[in-house]
């Protein structure tokens, strides 16, 4: 879920490349003399083998021919270059870090909320601050990519990305530095660090059709919207991304393309969103992803599943906001999606996603912002189970080389309001724009409405109306 999209119809269609800067400009210049000829160009590193074509498609791609012994093996396709990247490109650095299939990346991403509520925005995330302006993510990414074509050597790789910003309260995992969500005076830390995801793979392109297998800190590897903020639709998450499945998984994790339309990804993990600490119980994850032949439509259908019943003596402390489901046992959920997306057009897309989770032996009559995260105002005193799902609708449309028209609708159920707190029936609507003016910029505004007619989860009140803008920097 968390890779960045590339050509073609979809959710996050491309801008026009940017020029590379030659050799000795930008912030790294070379020391050879003026009269000495250029150096010859490095090949570019090849693409790690999770850069899908788009957000759904977990596919990597499928080798080529051996070719005879004694040819050398094909280059494989360049990816997106960077500001960084860019800029040492030709200089010693440059030439470093492609000789070692080695990129440094990242972004910045800074919102501001307007909004009806005068404090909290909750339960609409990760933009939860009414009229307040956010550093959401300062995110750092160094990689080695895999060789996925032109070689069936096995080659290894790894990632290590750094989530700093607003963002870290919704993805820490329990027992992996989320004391900072709490300072001394037992107020929430609104900015801190997530070491959000870091693994090492190999990459066997003679298993099957080719397959990755990595272990560590792993995304969830399902759902249409993306922990990373260039990667998602709206700065504002939906119900279904937030509130309903896990984030990440400490685990190992084999993903295996079958052939042209069909692969997937199979996961052992040691739980949802816990690190090697109480509360991890053993479980599967994993998700399953056809492609029709012509790529117009895609179907991925994702689960996580375990035990799956509420443990009362695990709590996660702190309990904060933004993580206020956490003490009500998120790492012991069990859920289930379908994503499917359809291209009309090339400039005309849909998407759908469709989930279901629940957790067994969840007590009653105990709010979470005590920190005991049962079941709020329910009149059997007997432990339940609670239940919750969502469907969301998506619409895309390219509206220039440079603009993407979006909406999305959606309906979120917290049966018994053991997820957001409050029960009932949810409904949001949220219509903007992607626009990107140059390659490594791009600005989201966006407006959005929130009901909910059972319950007043927002701040006493039964509606909320927002409207966000935010600006993302890629370097």
């Amino acid at each position: 879920m968390p890779a960045a999209p590339s050509p073609g119809p979809g959710l996050f269609p491309a801008v026009p490349q940017a020029p590379v800067a030659p050799p000795g400009s930008g912030l790294f210049r070379t020391t050879a003399p003026a009269q000495a000829p250029a150096p010859a160009q490095p090949a570019p590193a090849p693409a790690p083998a999770d850069a899908p074509k788009d957000p759904l498609n977990l596919t990597v791609q499928i080798p080529a021919p051996a070719a005879a012994a004694a040819a050398a093996p094909a280059a494989a396709a360049a990816p997106d270059r960077w500001l960084f990247m860019r800029q040492v490109q030709g200089t010693w650095l440059g030439v470093l870090l492609d000789g070692n299939r080695t990129s440094i990346s990242g972004w910045t991403e800074m919102s501001y909320t307007a909004s009806s509520a005068t404090t909290s925005n909750s339960p609409v995330v990760w933009n939860d601050r009414a009229n307040t302006f956010l550093v959401n993510q300062f995110w750092f990414r160094v990689d080695r990519a895999v060789v996925t074509s032109g070689t069936t050597d096995i080659t290894w790789g790894y990632r290590f990305d750094n989530s700093i910003g607003t963002d870290y309260r919704f993805s820490m995992q329990r027992g992996l530095f989320n004391s900072q969500l709490e300072n001394a005076q037992g107020n929430i830390n609104l900015y801190g660090w997530d070491p959000i995801q870091f693994y090492t793979n190999l990459y066997i392109p003679t298993l099957f059709q080719g397959t990755d297998v990595r272990a560590g800190r792993l995304y969830t590897p399902w759902g249409y919207e993306s922990l990373e903020g260039p990667s998602t639709p709206f700065v504002s998450r939906s119900y279904a991304f937030n509130w309903s499945p896990p984030f990440t998984h400490m685990g190992i994790q084999v993903s295996p393309t079958f052939n042209a339309q069909w692969s997937g990804k199979f996961m052992l993990a040691n739980g949802n969103d816990v690190f090697f600490t109480n509360g991890q119980e053993a479980r599967v994850v994993g998700a399953v992803t056809w492609t029709s032949l012509d790529k117009a439509d895609s179907a991925t259908f994702g689960w996580t599943f375990g035990r799956g019943a509420f443990n009362a003596s695990l709590p996660f402390n702190p309990p904060t906001p933004g993580e206020q489901s956490e003490p009500g046992g998120r790492q012991n959920i069990n859920v289930f999606d379908l994503v499917y997306t359809h291209a009309f057009t090339s400039r005309f897309s849909y998407a759908a996603e469709g989930i279901y989770g629940y957790q067994t032996g969840v007590p009653p009559n105990m709010s979470l912002a005590s920190g005991a995260g049962g079941i709020v105002n329910y009149s059997n005193p007997a432990a339940q189970t609670a239940h919750w799902g969502s469907v969301v609708h998506y619409l895309n449309y390219q509206l220039t080389d440079k603009t993407l028209g979006i909406v999305r609708f959606e309906t979120f159920d917290d049966f018994q309001g053991q997820r957001t707190g409050f029960k009932g029936l949810y409904t949001a609507i949220t219509g903007g724009v992607q626009y990107k003016p140059y390659k490594d910029i791009m600005i989201r505004p966006e407006i959005r409405y929130d009901y909910n007619g059972y319950d007043t989860p927002f701040e006493g009140k039964h509606g909320i109306f927002t409207s966000a803008i935010d600006l993302t920097f890629r370097y």
